[in-house]
């Protein structure tokens, strides 16, 4: 790569993220910005290592160059290797989901968080080590120490929830997708500058997990010093492995939760659909380089981020929530089938823009729906709820999309086409909305 292309480089992944850091980080509302800030960036630590790893894992595994595996292994046994390690973590993270979210409901939410952090950097601890001493089984415990601690996303939200009125939730709840969605831009800039030794012939793979490890040791002595919880808790809580099962049974069992959450996993599941695979559809149709990927990443990212952080507003002030959900998911429809029919790469990738904005809309009110259908004092378990939902559909789609395409390549986008019009006319048809009867919250909150 020439000086001309990475200083492009540089100049394209710096603008983009500056993008999606300054649309979540300066739309904090006049709650405590340190503990907003801090739960910000729990949550986009948690989505940028994944960013970050994945593609690690790739380069380790897959690449026979790479020398991490023998060069004679075989490829049916690399992508054993490459599904065993991905796996692990997402069954882990389905099965630490809801405990970890209901631990929090017992015990508060800091203490759960603090578990988190210390999970992911144990787990990331792991993952160095085993890629050093070329070990598939600490690799493989690596993720599944940090699955079973993966369930920062669920505990903040339940304290977003926490510190919000009824009149600022969906907003607050919004600004926490935004930093998710700077997350996914994060992650890819991070991962591919500070692993490309055409910049720096010292760079690996390892680097920027060094970066994530770092920054996340930074994030929990923030969260010590600056977020404090601001509801009573009971103090006992037995914990148990397999409770995400009898979790969902029960959500399954209450109308007011069971409605949202199919709609909810419609959405989650076709999304997943486009996300894993729209790379490879990118670089099977227009033969995009990393480079071209990541800046496709990156959009995804910042759509996120305005959609979440600053259409949720407007829209909640002029249409009820199952309107917006059910509109935002027809958008998405709209937008992915212009993606798949688009013969110009820029058009492509222009057309994910709208597309994200419609599902960082739809998923945030998702959430709020969950939070409004129960007590306050469950708000940790209905977000591990929707977290359980969600990685139960990446495991789905983990399973079966690399087979759809290899019968038809843009067969997982038409799936996802067809799910987010289901899932729109569901928004609809069901009664989704089924708020819980309690008093109005107006503690800690803006009005």
């Amino acid at each position: 790569m020439g000086n001309k292309a990475r200083e492009r480089k540089r100049r394209i992944t710096k603008g983009i993220l500056a993008a999606a850091l300054t649309l979540t980080i300066y739309s904090g509302g006049c709650l405590d910005k340190k503990a907003l800030f801090t739960l910000y960036f729990v949550v986009l630590l948690d989505v940028a290592g994944q960013g970050i790893l994945i593609p690690a894992l790739t380069t380790l595994i897959i690449d026979p160059t790479n020398g991490f595996l023998p060069a004679a292994t075989s490829a049916a046994t690399r992508n054993f290797y490459f599904g065993l390690i991905t796996g692990s973590f997402f069954f882990c993270w389905f099965l630490g989901a809801t405990m970890i979210a209901s631990y929090s409901d017992k015990v508060g939410r800091k203490k759960a968080l603090v578990i988190c952090l210390i999970g992911s950097v144990l787990g990331y601890v792991l993952t160095i080590i085993g890629i050093y001493i070329q070990s598939i089984i600490l690799l493989v415990l690596g993720r599944i120490v940090a699955g079973f601690t993966a369930g920062s996303q669920s505990v903040s939200q339940a304290a977003i929830i926490d510190i919000s009125t009824d009149e600022n939730r969906t907003e607050n709840l919004g600004r926490l997708v935004a930093a998710l969605a700077a997350g996914l831009a994060f992650g890819p800039i991070v991962g591919g500058i500070f692993s490309d030794q055409a910049i720096w012939s010292e760079l690996n793979v390892t680097v920027p997990v060094y970066i994530i490890t770092a920054c996340l040791l930074l994030n929990l002595v923030l969260l010590l010093k600056y977020f404090e919880d601001v509801r009573e808790t009971e103090g006992n809580f037995a914990l148990n492995p397999l409770s995400a099962f009898s979790e969902l049974a029960e959500a399954v069992k209450t109308r007011a939760i069971r409605n949202i959450s199919i709609v909810f996993f419609a959405c989650v599941l076709s999304m997943t659909l486009f996300y894993i695979y729209a790379t490879v559809y990118l670089f099977r149709k227009f033969e995009f380089t990393t480079l071209g990927n990541s800046v496709a990443m990156l959009v995804i990212g910042v759509g996120m981020a305005i959609g979440s952080g600053y259409l949720i507003k407007p829209l909640s002030d002029r249409f009820t929530p199952e309107r917006i959900v059910s509109g935002a998911l027809m958008v998405m429809a709209l937008f992915q089938g212009l993606f798949l029919l688009s013969g110009n790469e820029y058009f492509a990738v222009a057309s994910l823009l709208p597309f994200v904005m419609g599902y960082g809309i739809a998923y945030t009110n998702c959430l709020s729906i969950f939070s409004d259908a129960v007590s306050e004092d469950k708000q940790g378990w209905v977000m591990g709820i929707s977290i359980s939902l969600f990685t139960f559909a990446g495991g789905i789609v983990s399973i079966i999309g690399e087979g759809l395409m290899d019968i038809f390549l843009q067969l997982p986008f038409l799936l996802s086409i067809a799910g987010m019009i289901t899932a729109s006319i569901l928004a609809i048809s069901l009664k989704i909305i089924q708020p819980y009867k309690a008093s109005p919250r107006t503690k800690n909150g803006c009005h």
